[in-house]
């Protein structure tokens, strides 16, 4: 129950982040009248950004495969944000684009609780 808990707060935590930085950099963007091109790019670090604040959140709990759970919870957000912002704009699409951004949400969770837990030990790399 406590590692339920743990991944929601992170989720939640992670989802909160993204959608006010979201609405300070399109405010940046309608000021500064950034190009498009940048735009993208800057969405991929926020998410990795989240993705690893959630992640640093749950597996406080965790004592065993942190890894696991973080692609879960990279997992979950990258769902979570879908929904969120295919809500916001009206359409649901699964496309392409998708799918690899929720293989690339796994794969941030899963390296986000690899260098946690190498942080958090003494871990020799040899």
């Amino acid at each position: 129950m406590v590692m339920v808990k743990g991944i929601g707060k992170g989720v939640l935590y992670a989802v909160i982040v993204t959608l006010l930085f979201i609405l300070s950099f399109s405010f940046i963007v309608q000021m500064c009248g950034l190009a498009n091109g940048v735009i993208k790019p800057v969405m991929q670090v926020v998410k990795v950004i989240s993705i690893f604040i959630a992640v640093a959140i749950a597996i406080k709990s965790i004592k065993n495969q942190a890894w696991l759970f973080g692609g879960l919870i990279g997992l979950l957000y990258m769902v979570v944000t879908f929904l969120i912002f295919s809500m916001l704009d009206g359409k649901f699409v699964i496309d392409f684009t998708a799918l690899s951004d929720l293989l690339f949400g796994v794969l941030a969770g899963v390296i986000s609780a690899i260098l946690l837990r190498l942080r958090n030990k003494d871990v020799e790399v040899v």
